[in-house]
């Protein structure tokens, strides 16, 4: 496949790539583009040869490539700048990585648990593979996966820190941004040599597509990944690209509004926990300990103190934080009672959602719950989360009569 970024477009705003970055791929005119659904495409007749269908993309059968799939390749491409190939999932994705690299040392941090099952995978398959931590050195290490921002705490790690120790080792440096999309973040600028997104969450954002992108830095890797999507069968469907085209316009305007919200509302809920806590300048009242005496800790990347905050992201952090309570039981309670936060798995949608992660991942606190702010109001979020913790704090006190 020839090269499908126009370069017209690499030095726009965001909102104008996301909008027009794969026109030159439109061989219809319609504004919006179509989806296709076809498996198959005609030959030339004279010559057996795939037809050209615009900007020399020739398409033969639908697992190879599809019309779709290149047009949402090619915005993902210039937003993410570098070269983007879509899969099925996040998941895929990642074991497309493991696939062409095949690492025998790998250096894991903080990440998701999907992920390391599909390490896990690999491994069973390639043998001898050894996992270290993403904090021991990194001697003999083939491949650094570093999640940034963690899920699901939200919070951040300095990625150039880790690239400067990945290449010094003679490693490569995977970033996995799923929780901070452009314009919350550009992991090439610090470093990274791929980037990992699971595009069902911000890129989708609309919780109703399952899709993973992986962007490499140069077209070679990214050729080779098509190679292996076709032969193992890893694309995502022609509704589900078409989907992601979709929300890629809206990509600028959600993010940066879902990441100003959550900064409010996490500074909010650290200002209910520390007003409970009694200090020699400080005597909570009753409203202050009604909202805040049951949260034990409230974490997210505008709460940490880290130089790289600024620079890595430039835009807000993402809009995923967690919160910690006393128990399991005050966790569920408030998980229920919240009415403007589905009480549901994933992140990164319109809709704001609250996950008990225990349930999904046995290896998270059963005393903490994660959210993940969508595109309601902060005024009305705000009042929910009010409202839940006095019910928490009512339920608490009467059952102690």
């Amino acid at each position: 496949m020839v090269e499908i970024k126009n370069p017209l477009y690499a030095t726009m705003s965001l909102s104008t790539q996301t909008l027009h970055a794969s026109k030159h791929l439109h061989e219809t005119p319609e504004v919006t583009p179509a989806i296709g659904v076809t498996t198959t495409f005609l030959y030339k007749k004279d010559s057996m040869e795939a037809n050209n269908y615009g900007a020399s993309q020739r398409y033969v059968y639908s697992r190879e490539g599809r019309p779709n799939t290149t047009q949402v390749e090619s915005t993902l491409s210039t937003v993410m700048e570098g070269h983007a190939v879509v899969f099925g999932s996040g998941l895929t994705a990642a074991l497309a990585i493991l696939l062409h690299y095949k690492p025998k040392k790998v250096a894991i941090g903080e990440s998701y648990f999907g992920i390391r099952r599909v390490l896990a995978q690999y491994s069973a398959v390639a043998g001898n593979v050894q996992v270290v931590s993403t904090e021991c050195g990194f001697e003999g290490v083939d491949l650094v996966w570093l999640e940034s921002p963690i899920n699901p705490t939200g919070e951040i790690k300095d990625i150039s820190c880790y690239a400067l120790r990945a290449h010094a080792a003679g490693a490569k440096l995977v970033v996995d941004a799923t929780l901070a999309p452009p314009p919350l973040s550009y992991p090439f600028r610090q470093g990274a040599d791929v980037v990992i997104h699971s595009a069902s969450k911000y890129l989708g954002g609309h919780e109703d597509l399952l899709a993973g992108v992986v962007v490499s830095r140069g077209a070679a890797m990214a050729e080779d990944l098509r190679r292996t999507r076709s032969a193992l069968g890893l694309g995502a469907g022609s509704l589900e690209t078409w989907l992601l085209q979709r929300s890629l316009a809206t990509l600028s305007v959600r993010v940066v509004q879902q990441a100003k919200t959550a900064a409010r509302l996490v500074a909010l809920l650290e200002s209910f926990r520390r007003c409970a806590v009694s200090t020699a300048c400080h005597v909570p009242s009753a409203a202050d300990l009604a909202l805040g005496r049951r949260l034990a800790a409230v974490r997210h990347a505008s709460l940490q103190q880290v130089p790289c905050g600024e620079a890595q992201h430039p835009n807000g952090f993402g809009a995923v934080f967690s919160v910690y309570f006393a128990s399991k039981t005050q966790a569920l309670f408030v998980a229920k009672q919240l009415r403007l936060h589905a009480f549901a798995t994933s992140l990164g949608g319109v809709h704001s959602l609250v996950d008990w992660r225990h349930a999904m991942d046995a290896t998270s606190e059963p005393t903490m719950l994660r959210v993940s702010i969508g595109l309601e109001s902060f005024d009305d979020l705000a009042a929910d989360w009010r409202q839940a913790l006095t019910a928490l704090d009512a339920h608490e006190c009467a059952s102690k009569l």
